[in-house]
């Protein structure tokens, strides 16, 4: 091949093929879409470099290009972008939020979770930044063990924080620590005592305790009717003493509640409560078989 053939294929390519520094910004943009959608990860950031060098300012062409990163499990990559993402002076919060969007519309929350990880550990000076996002995210999957983790790394800074103090309480609550859950929501209480959630949440968890306490008593008199010499009257002073912790408790948390929000479900529930007694179940009827029936199921 002659120099006259040589020169006529790079001027045909020239014309025909144009480099990408010369295609319109939209063209470019097109074909590293095109490449992100059908997974083509190191081709969709060549172009992301292509797009950055002439916007360097678009937000949304970092998110795409550490989603794709993270794709390709290329933590140095992932890096370099949210890096130069910040020389733009753009926040972590945009960026942040738009990972976490288009990892979730891909089915990939797990890249989410990865750059999060990794922006914590690479740079510490933002890990707060970062664990206020994975606690989201951690919440989101309902995963108690790592919300708890996060939950206890904030409050570490903020012990007062409210929001972190319910995080950790659901988290709680979810794992099945529910005295653990109320020792949380008592803790939000000292810092706002008339937080709605947290007056509920107790209300409940000591009319469910207290009533069940109530239960077991008088099952335990009905069982022992006319087996026991024990006196009738340290029943009730056992019952007594249930209706002045738990249910007393549980009335006062109800009350609080119903003076910030009131509605018919607390209308009933501290009526209900307040109907209690220490009276005893009589022995006659049905409720001797109704209590071996439920006890039985």
């Amino acid at each position: 091949m002659d120099k006259r053939q040589i020169i006529g294929i790079i001027l045909a390519c020239a014309i025909f093929l144009p480099a990408l520094g010369v295609m319109p910004y939209r063209t470019v943009l097109r074909k590293a879409d095109d490449h992100f959608v059908n997974a083509e990860w190191r081709d969709a950031l060549a172009l992301y470099d292509t797009l950055l060098e002439r916007r360097p300012g678009r937000v949304k062409t970092y998110v795409d290009a550490v989603v794709a990163s993270a794709m390709l499990g290329d933590s140095a990559a992932i890096m370099r972008y949210v890096v130069r993402s910040e020389m733009q002076g753009l926040s972590l919060d945009s960026l942040f939020s738009g990972i976490d969007a288009l990892s979730r519309s891909i089915g990939q929350t797990g890249a989410y979770e990865q750059v999060l990880l990794l922006v914590k550990s690479e740079q510490p000076w933002f890990t707060r930044v970062a664990n206020n996002y994975l606690l989201g995210y951690y919440e989101f999957r309902r995963d108690a063990e790592h919300t708890l983790a996060i939950a206890d790394e904030l409050l570490a800074v903020m012990p007062r924080q409210v929001s972190y103090l319910k995080s950790k309480a659901n988290a709680l609550l979810l794992a099945g620590q529910n005295d653990s859950a109320a020792v949380v929501q008592q803790s939000i209480l000292q810092v706002d005592s008339l937080d709605f959630d947290a007056n509920l949440f107790l209300g409940s968890y000591y009319a469910v305790k207290g009533e069940e306490r109530l239960d077991s008593i008088d099952e335990r008199y009905l069982e022992t009717l006319g087996q026991s010499t024990r006196p009738v009257l340290l029943y009730r002073e056992e019952k007594r003493e249930v209706l002045d912790t738990d249910i007393a408790r549980a009335r006062h948390y109800f009350t609080v509640a119903m003076g910030i929000r009131s509605n018919r479900y607390l209308s009933d529930q501290r009526a209900r409560l307040e109907a209690l007694t220490d009276e005893l179940p009589q022995s006659g009827g049905t409720t001797i078989p109704l209590l071996k029936r439920l006890k039985q199921e």
